[in-house]
């Protein structure tokens, strides 16, 4: 409940309707997963002034978890940067260089990634060609083209001088301020008087 009041602060209104239209659809998906494989017990379960089966009370624990690690994510993605998020990895977990600057590159080329596949299926379709989704006539190329740039980064890298053991100096500090362990006791003391 927490995480979906600080998403809706950060997303827009049809991102949260989008976000929560997927998470119900996942959720009642598990719930029936949930309920239909739960091996039969007897008895009942008191939910306030309910009495459900054990199979629905196992059908709706797995299905509230869709929507919290859901509304997590969401939030933890609305509020930090892809840089930000690494370079406080960097200096706040230890995180070496050259995981940091892979990372990075990786997601920096996500965009290219999907670029090229558009591009090699376009290609074999104007050659009448037809290729599935994850056809290997689209992955190779895409494979070759992925290790090509790889290459031609980590080249690009060695050649301005980076190096994974140098001391490093960083333009942004993060540090975790007396504000930011007062927001998260704070956070957890809201959870604990929730669930109550």
């Amino acid at each position: 409940m927490i995480f979906a009041v600080v998403s809706i602060l950060y997303l827009s209104f049809k991102q949260w309707l989008q976000l929560t239209v997927l998470l119900t659809v996942t959720a009642i998906g598990v719930f029936f997963s949930g309920y239909f494989f739960l091996q039969a017990k007897s008895g009942q379960a008191v939910i306030g002034d309910l009495t459900v089966t054990p199979q629905v009370l196992y059908g709706l624990k797995l299905a509230t978890r869709i929507y919290c690690f859901g509304f997590l994510g969401s939030s933890f993605a609305a509020t930090t940067t892809l840089p930000a998020f690494i370079y406080s990895a960097q200096q706040q977990l230890r995180l070496p260089a050259q995981f940091a600057y892979g990372m990075m590159a990786a997601f920096h080329m996500l965009p290219l990634i999907k670029k090229e596949y558009q591009n090699t299926r376009i290609s074999l379709r104007s050659r009448g060609l037809t290729a599935g989704f994850i056809s290997p006539k689209l992955l190779t190329p895409l494979l070759v083209k992925s290790i090509r740039w790889s290459e031609t980064l980590a080249q690009a890298m060695e050649s301005r001088g980076f190096s994974g053991t140098a001391n490093r100096t960083y333009f942004y500090d993060y540090q975790i301020r007396f504000q930011d362990g007062l927001f998260l006791v704070g956070l957890l003391g809201l959870a604990v008087a929730l669930s109550f």
